[in-house]
C-alpha cells in the first residue's frame, strides 16, 4: 500500500490505523485499543493473553464506535474507503463506509485469516476466513495480488488483479561482489524464517557439497539449526540484513535468482493464494530466475504461462542444484531465462501498469459515484 499510495502519491490521503508509528509525512488518525485492552498486551501477562487480545481486536473491536475516527471522516470529507483485507481493522473500514454512504475499496494481498498474528486462537480461522470472503462480496472495488486469490474469492461484479507492487531498486553499474572462484552463484533476498529457512537450509547443505556452485542468502532473523547458521555466517554464505541498495549489489552479482515457495501441506492455502513480490523485484535485473514451488502456487502458474523463470516443482533440493548446473552449462538457456525475465518485467509485472489499473479502477468507482 506505502508503494501504491505513498511513493506514487496518486491522491489526497488520509490514514486510519492501530500502528504505533507511520510517515511523519501523512496525515494520520491513531486508533487505540482500550486503556485496559493496552495495558494487558504491555504487561507480563501479555503473551499469555495474545491468542485473547487478537479475538478482541478481531471480533469485539470493529462494533464499537470510535469518535476520534468519526470526526476525521467529517473534517477530510473522503470520496472512498480503501483497506488491507486482513482479519480485524478492515471490518472498521466497512462499518466506516457503510455508515456515510462511501464507497468501499480492499486489497486482499495474503489470506491472513490462516496467518500466525492475524487470528488469536486457531479455532477462530474459520469464522475469520467466513468473514474475510463476506468483505469481499462487500465491497464496491477489489484489488486481488494473484489469480489464484482471485479464484479462491469468487465471482465479484468489479474485482481485479494487481501484482505486488515491486521495489525500486538502483540497479549497480558495477558489481561490487566480484568473485574469483569460478563459481556459479545463486542469490536469494527475502524471508528466511520459517519454512523459507527451512527450504534454504536443505538447499544450503546440498550446495555446500559441492564444488561448482555457490548460494549467497540475504534476510533478516534467520530461524536456523545453530550449526547451520554458524557455518553459514563463517562462509559467508549468509550476509544477514541488508539496506535495499546493499541488496541490489548482491542480486547483480547473481548468475541466478532464487524465489521459493512452500511444499508444506500446512501452508498449501497461502501458497494458492499469495504472490510474493521478489518474483517482480528480482525480473527487474534480467537475471536468470529460479522458482522453486509447487505446481498449485500462483507464481509457477505465471511462469508457466508468460515465462520469466524456470521452474524446479519438486521438493528435493538436488533438483535446483542440477537446474543450477544446466543453466552454468548452457549458455543459450540462460540467456533465454534472463530475456524472459526482463520481458515480464516490461510487461506483466510492469510497476507502471500495475499502478495505472489501481489508479485507473479507483477513480473510475469514485467518478460514478457523483
Amino acid at each position: 500500500m506505502h508503494r501504491h499510495l505513498v511513493a506514487r502519491n496518486p491522491f489526497e490521503l488520509h490514514v486510519v490505523s492501530n500502528a504505533d508509528s507511520v510517515d511523519g509525512s501523512l496525515v494520520h488518525t491513531p486508533l487505540r485499543l482500550p486503556c485496559l485492552i493496552q495495558r494487558l498486551r504491555k504487561s507480563r501477562f501479555g503473551p499469555r493473553l495474545a491468542a485473547w487480545i487478537a479475538d478482541y481486536e478481531n471480533f469485539i473491536w470493529p462494533l464499537t464506535a470510535n469518535e476520534a475516527l468519526e470526526q476525521a471522516v467529517r473534517r477530510f470529507q473522503p470520496h472512498i474507503v480503501l483497506t488491507l483485507a486482513e482479519c480485524g481493522l478492515c471490518h472498521v473500514a466497512r462499518k466506516t463506509a457503510q455508515r456515510h454512504r462511501l464507497p468501499l475499496a480492499a486489497l486482499f494481498l495474503d489470506w491472513f485469516p490462516m496467518t500466525k498474528g492475524h487470528y488469536g486462537h486457531k479455532s477462530t480461522r474459520g469464522i475469520l476466513s467466513r468473514r474475510y470472503r463476506e468483505l469481499y462480496a462487500a465491497c464496491d472495488l477489489a484489488f486481488c495480488t494473484s489469480d489464484g486469490m482471485q479464484e479462491m474469492l469468487g465471482p465479484h461484479p468489479n474485482s481485479h488483479i494487481i501484482y505486488p507492487m515491486p521495489g525500486k531498486y538502483r540497479l549497480p553499474v558495477e558489481n561490487s561482489l566480484p568473485r574469483s572462484n569460478g563459481k556459479f552463484r545463486l542469490v536469494y533476498v527475502g524471508a528466511v524464517e520459517n519454512f523459507y529457512g527451512r527450504m534454504l537450509c536443505s538447499l544450503m547443505e546440498k550446495i555446500e557439497a559441492t564444488t561448482d556452485l555457490e548460494i549467497i542468502v540475504v534476510g533478516p532473523n534467520a530461524d536456523w539449526p545453530k550449526q547451520i547458521l554458524e557455518r553459514a555466517r563463517a562462509s559467508g554464505t549468509y550476509l544477514g540484513f541488508k539496506p535495499p541498495g546493499e541488496a541490489a549489489e548482491v542480486l547483480a552479482s547473481a548468475d541466478a535468482l532464487l524465489v521459493v515457495m512452500s511444499f508444506e501441506k500446512e501452508h498449501e492455502l497461502f501458497m494458492r493464494t499469495s504472490f510474493t513480490t521478489k518474483f517482480l523485484d528480482y525480473v527487474a535485473f534480467g537475471k536468470p530466475v529460479i522458482l522453486w514451488g509447487p505446481e498449485y502456487c500462483t507464481p509457477v502458474r505465471v511462469a508457466r504461462k508468460h515465462g520469466g523463470a524456470a521452474v524446479v516443482s519438486s521438493s528435493d533440493a538436488d533438483a535446483v542444484v542440477a537446474l543450477c548446473r544446466e543453466i552454468a552449462a548452457n549458455s543459450e538457456l540462460s540467456k533465454k531465462l534472463s530475456q524472459e525475465a526482463m520481458q515480464l518485467h516490461q510487461t506483466l509485472f510492469n510497476p507502471d501498469r500495475l499502478q495505472d489499473v489501481f489508479v485507473q479502477k479507483i477513480t473510475e468507482l469514485v467518478d460514478g459515484r457523483n
